[in-house]
């Protein structure tokens, strides 16, 4: 099979794994707060990459001097992010979630511009993220063009949106300053992010006083699992063999499947607002990226 065939397949699998993230983290928020969700993920998933790491490389590469790297990905790309999505999630429907983290795309055409010397902002991208700004705004304010609201949860669509934003501010510093190969940084980020989160988590939450739900332990398991080590190496492969244009066209595809997921487990309904706000998020962001070519 071509490498491009089975990227393709990798692709989807990796869209599906995140888009379904929003669902696992919607329905263990049933009965467990978000910092013990994110810790428990992170935990799971930092151990998980630690392990095979050290089979695959027999070593992990982690200077004492990069402490000012792991701790803006930690904080920055990893922990605010989560914690800031898994809170806006108590409040809006999985669904939603995933269609405004097509916010990271966009914000990251303005960070890129401002903070990395080869990315500039064009006329095609800046009337991409014109088009997709205004998608975005359909989809908090419907009401604005005469549409129903269905939401006055306008906080929590702003906290989810944030986090977007904050995985586009650690993607760009992490573009700009690389202190290892791709594995290794995100192997120590995640474990750095879980140290930071287990420290918090026992600092200001009562874990042990939590009730125990099985079923909702398991959400937790699997995003641990696949929605954060299974993903992370199914993303850097995709990455190292077909480049960020390839790996980009998920921004249109989680959403779908957080919709498809949502619909299905979590018996979430959609509204007219999410499906014209994506249409219009995702032809700005089309045009924003221009054409793929394969790799």
């Amino acid at each position: 099979m071509k490498t491009y065939t089975i990227n393709w397949i990798l692709l989807l699998v990796l869209s599906a794994i995140w888009g379904g993230a929003f669902t696992l983290n919607k329905y263990s928020l049933e009965v467990y707060s978000p910092e013990m969700i994110v810790a428990g993920r992170l935990i799971i998933g930092a151990l998980l990459l630690v392990v095979i790491l050290l089979i695959r490389n027999g070593s992990i590469t982690i200077k004492a001097e990069d402490w000012r790297y792991y701790s803006f990905m930690s904080i920055v790309g990893i922990v605010a992010p989560f914690l800031l999505i898994s809170y806006g999630q108590i409040e809006i429907d999985s669904s939603l979630a995933g269609i405004l983290m097509a916010t990271m795309p966009i914000s990251t055409l303005l960070l890129s511009h401002v903070f990395l010397d080869d990315e500039f902002l064009t006329k095609k991208k800046i009337m991409g993220f014109v088009i997709a700004f205004f998608g975005i705004i359909i989809l908090i304010m419907p009401e604005i063009f005469f549409l129903p609201s269905v939401s006055e949860n306008i906080l929590s669509e702003l906290m989810v949106m944030s986090g977007a934003i904050l995985y586009s501010c650690s993607a760009v510093y992490g573009k700009k300053n690389k202190v290892t190969g791709p594995l290794n940084a995100s192997t120590g980020t995640i474990f750095y992010s879980a140290v930071i989160m287990l420290i918090f988590l026992f600092s200001f939450d009562a874990p042990l006083e939590s009730e125990i739900s099985y079923p909702h332990l398991i959400s937790i398991l699997m995003l641990g699992i696949f929605c954060t080590a299974v993903a992370t190496i199914i993303y850097f492969q995709i990455l190292q063999t077909s480049g960020a244009s390839f790996i980009s066209i998920m921004n249109y595809l989680i959403p779908i499947w957080s919709i498809f997921f949502g619909v299905i487990f979590l018996n979430e309904d959609i509204f007219l607002n999410y499906l014209i706000g994506l249409l219009i998020v995702v032809y700005g962001i089309k045009l924003s990226q221009g054409d793929f070519k394969k790799a």
